[in-house]
């Protein structure tokens, strides 16, 4: 019996505690953290981008024009960007885009041409097989119809596409934190074994390889307890006691007054040939 993968995704997104909880609040959480990301990659000189750049750079050509959806500071954009010949990088998030554009013109790069939207905004018929390469890195997870969002993207190939997605337990949001203040584990609900298995069922045979990433958060202490008081505002209401959760937990884990915490897992960078 065939397993309708597409079905499975939708249910165990929509019943995981990150989805459950979640508010809508557009681009509102992107264009705040922009300069926090965009620092974070600048610290290992995206280091993070080029080991994802690393597993599909055998298939990447100088004359390639690339679409990279959901962009965000430049996090594959910019080390793309001196491979290729040009980037399209799509993001909703204007701030993101800000901080990308300025990233671009310090590292003396001009290839790069921004477009401030989702990819549900881009008209299909208008980049048909356009792209020598499509990439979509830790977006996927937006997306309830993700099956469709997944040939949308083959579709605007010519070439190669690749896709990145969490594999396995991530520790993006404190888990500890979280627990303490939802009252549940932590837990993205869907990972890239969804997406493979989309895209098998759709007779595309995907090549896979697994990477380990850190993230590393730094702020100083009022900073960090500010800024974790708005992210956990997106999933639940911030109380008094909310607020006393999160002002003791960042108080104890500090260190001279800085909180940081290094988040850890592993990514599939999930690629194949149109």
């Amino acid at each position: 019996m065939k397993i309708d993968w597409e079905k499975l995704w939708i249910e165990e997104r929509k019943g995981s505690p990150l989805m459950k909880y979640r508010k809508d609040i557009g681009t509102e959480m992107w264009d705040k953290s922009a300069e926090d990301y965009r620092d974070s990659i600048n610290k290992d000189a995206y280091g993070y981008g080029r080991k994802i750049i690393e597993v599909i750079e055998d298939i990447i050509k100088p004359d390639f024009e690339v679409l990279d959806i959901g962009a965000g500071p430049g996090t594959l954009a910019i080390p793309l960007a001196r491979l290729v010949a040009r980037v399209i990088a799509l993001d909703p998030s204007r701030e993101m885009l800000k901080v990308l554009e300025e990233s671009a013109v310090r590292e003396g790069i001009a290839n790069i041409d921004t477009q401030n939207k989702t990819w549900q905004e881009v008209n299909d018929a208008e980049v048909k097989e356009k792209f020598d390469l499509v990439i979509a890195s830790n977006v996927l997870w937006m997306f309830e119809d993700v099956g469709t969002q997944l040939m949308r993207i083959h579709n605007a190939s010519r070439g190669y596409c690749c896709v990145v997605f969490h594999a396995g337990l991530t520790d993006d949001l404190d888990s500890e934190l979280w627990f303490k203040i939802i009252n549940e584990d932590y837990n993205f609900g869907v990972d890239y074994i969804y997406i493979y298995n989309i895209l098998y069922n759709k007779g595309i045979y995907a090549n896979v390889n697994v990477i380990d990433y850190v993230y590393t958060f730094e702020k100083k202490l009022n900073e960090a307890i500010e800024y974790y008081e708005y992210l956990f505002d997106m999933y639940t209401e911030i109380t008094p006691r909310v607020k006393k959760i999160i002002r003791d937990y960042i108080s104890d884990n500090a260190v001279d007054d800085v909180y940081c915490k290094k988040s850890q897992g592993k990514n599939a960078v999930i690629w194949w040939k149109r």
